[in-house]
């Protein structure tokens, strides 16, 4: 059977459309706290993909879900280090008065944290798909 078939597959396809509010959720309900595990989640799906990559998997792919792991690599290299920044900076301290209280690393960081997952959804989709994605 191929990689992302099965029940497994389909376990982290729905994993990864709930990630989507429940990157919103641990953002907003646990502040620095759920900034940092949203950044860790995001470096874990970075470190993959650079291994996937280094592995030879995009040669083995057709051009979308190559396309689709080149840029989830790239978004959630990203989300993880801006996650890590805004979380290092400690948002919501001392905010000047009419401010928004998240800062624009924090804000960058959730909405590339949503794309990374987006991207991840989609390319778990095609792997699950008849033809899998693969050449």
């Amino acid at each position: 059977m191929p990689p992302g078939q099965g029940w497994t597959g389909r376990a982290l396809l729905a994993v990864s459309v709930a990630g989507v509010p429940l990157v919103r959720f641990a953002a907003r309900r646990f502040g620095r706290r759920g900034g940092l595990l949203v950044a860790a989640g995001c470096g874990l799906l970075f470190a993959r993909d650079v291994t996937m990559t280094a592995a030879g998997a995009p040669a083995r792919l057709r051009a979308l879900p190559r396309f689709l792991l080149i840029a989830e690599a790239a978004v959630s290299g990203l989300a993880t280090v801006t996650g890590l920044s805004a979380w290092a900076r400690r948002p919501g301290a001392a905010a000047p008065a009419g401010a928004p209280r998240e800062p624009a690393a924090a804000r960058v960081a959730a909405a590339a944290a949503t794309a990374t997952l987006v991207l991840h959804t989609a390319r778990e989709a095609i792997y699950l798909s008849p033809g899998h994605g693969r050449r």
